[in-house]
């Protein structure tokens, strides 16, 4: 079984060598600072007690559909060993070489896509421009999306086949689900009117409500949703 004291052993050489990487709880490094977006590596259990996998994803965390700062987003994909060694996409304790190779790999493979991706913009583009992730990017991933650029006309467009069935319709059937549906009502004027700055307020005040008091506020660099969109 993955432990703690397993993850903690394989990530500190990483965390060493690139002090933009935090170990903020569980089993996740995320790359810092987080704004609006966050970028981050999972270390994650399976089955097998030897075997675990690794894994890369990037999160907003002002989408009305995001209810948690532990949330794995739309967008990632697993990381495998280098070709040269067996395993594929299965990291083995057992495996004495998954070590230095973890650091490899990361360094070579993720952190460089990572650190590119240093706007909203650019980690929005970048998702909608990926033919094989997108399909992954739900309505309401699109409506924030939309919300976030400035692009209201789209946004609006995305908005109007929700409105009958999020907005008026019955009650959710879960806490998370009913958070969800309560950020579309609060949507429905300001879209409608085209109010930016009330729009802006409300991405804002999604963001705050999955970081505050969450493992990440520490490394939370609020910033402000320009009327303009995003840069």
């Amino acid at each position: 079984m993955t432990t703690s004291r397993q993850i903690k052993v394989l990530t500190a050489p990483l965390l060493a060598r690139n002090p933009d990487l935090a170990h903020a709880r569980r089993n996740i490094l995320w790359l810092t600072p987080i704004d609006h977006v966050g970028r981050l590596i999972l270390i994650d259990r399976t089955s097998h007690p030897d075997s675990f996998v690794v894994s890369w994803h990037i999160v907003q965390f002002f989408m009305p559909g995001t209810t948690s700062w532990f949330s794995l987003g739309r967008c990632g994909d697993r990381i495998a060993r280098s070709k040269h060694f067996l395993g594929g996409l299965s990291w083995n304790w057992s495996d004495r070489t998954i070590y230095q190779d973890f650091v490899v790999r990361v360094e070579a493979d993720i952190l460089p896509l990572f650190r590119s991706l240093d706007t909203t913009r650019k980690c929005l583009e970048f998702q909608r421009g990926d033919p094989h992730r997108n399909g992954f990017l739900d309505h309401y991933w699109h409506l924030g999306a939309c919300l976030a650029l400035g692009e209201i006309e789209k946004a609006q467009a995305l908005f109007s086949p929700l409105r009958a069935y999020r907005v008026g319709g019955p009650p959710a059937e879960n806490a998370a689900e009913q958070r969800v549906f309560e950020r579309l009502r609060a949507l429905e004027q300001p879209l409608r009117s085209g109010d930016r700055a009330a729009l802006c307020a409300l991405l804002a005040q999604w963001e705050a409500e999955n970081l505050i008091g969450s493992p990440l506020e520490r490394y939370w660099l609020r910033t402000a949703f320009s009327v303009e969109g995003v840069g």
